[in-house]
């Protein structure tokens, strides 16, 4: 069974070589995170890149957003497979980690405020983070927290113009194809590696230089560095962690399901550009 974090390093991302070390970071879902700022701190990263389900918003008493709604937007990506549909029955018999806002403390707010003293962050959204709070967007604003909920931005990073922006799940491809045909060195943040790979990534607008995801958890179980099991998508699936040209799919930083994690650590993701 895998509990520690491990650090995996990514070098010259892209055909331009910039200097900028950032940090990866997804699927915390409110867990534990101790160790992830002592590993921060020692990465010392320029800026941190946070690829969603950070925090746990997914209650329905709070929102008009259902878990249906939700999987009927992460599908209409495209259409889904016989194997992904018997995932989503298996995802609901495994359990998930995930509770409703009220139910718990806000852990990831506080590792949030640390990691935000450790280098500029900046935050996407995820398919556990239907909503957010008035207190969420105050607390954001308070920690210098650049949230991208389909947005971008220009950032300054280690003396370099940076573009970076947050395709969330419920997702607007119209703003993603404005992002694409902006100038300069462009980092998109999107959740889902789906998206990428089944929209993206076939669209004239991906002119991105490097694309960070998460949402996978890296397999659960990995056997020869084979995904087992990835939640909501299938068994023995490619490509559910590592780097794929200018994509890097993080394997996330928690376990959220009853099952340990097999061959499969959790993971900081740190990237030199």
């Amino acid at each position: 069974m895998n509990d520690r974090i491990v650090v995996t390093h990514y070098k010259s991302i892209g055909s331009k070589r910039i200097g900028i070390r950032l940090a990866l970071i997804s699927d915390l879902h409110n867990c534990v995170w101790d160790e992830l700022i002592p590993l921060l701190k020692e990465e010392k990263p320029d800026a941190i890149l946070c690829a969603g389900d950070i925090l746990e918003r997914h209650d329905e008493n709070i929102s008009e957003w259902t878990e249906e709604k939700i999987e009927k937007v992460i599908s209409s990506v495209g259409k889904a497979t016989l194997s992904e549909k018997i995932m989503y029955v298996l995802d609901k018999l495994v359990g998930r980690g995930g509770k409703a806002t009220d139910e718990i403390e806000d852990i990831a707010k506080e590792f949030l405020q640390e990691a935000s003293k450790v280098a500029p962050l900046f935050y996407s959204v995820g398919n556990h983070e239907w909503y957010f709070l008035e207190e969420d967007y105050e607390f954001f604003h308070t920690c210098g927290i650049t949230l991208l909920d389909n947005e971008d931005c220009e950032a300054i990073i280690a003396g370099h113009s940076l573009r970076i922006g947050g395709l969330s799940t419920r997702y607007n491809f119209d703003w993603l194809k404005d992002f694409g045909e902006k100038t300069g060195y462009k980092i998109l943040l999107c959740h889902h590696p789906e998206y990428y790979r089944k929209v993206i990534c076939n669209k004239n607008y991906d002119t991105f230089d490097l694309i960070v995801s998460g949402h996978y958890h890296g397999g659960q179980c990995r056997i020869f560095g084979r995904a087992v099991y990835v939640p909501r998508t299938g068994l023995f699936v490619k490509g559910a962690v590592g780097q794929f040209g200018r994509h890097i799919i993080s394997a996330g930083v928690a376990n959220t399901t009853r099952f340990p994690r097999l061959g499969n650590p959790r993971e900081l993701v740190m990237i030199e550009i």
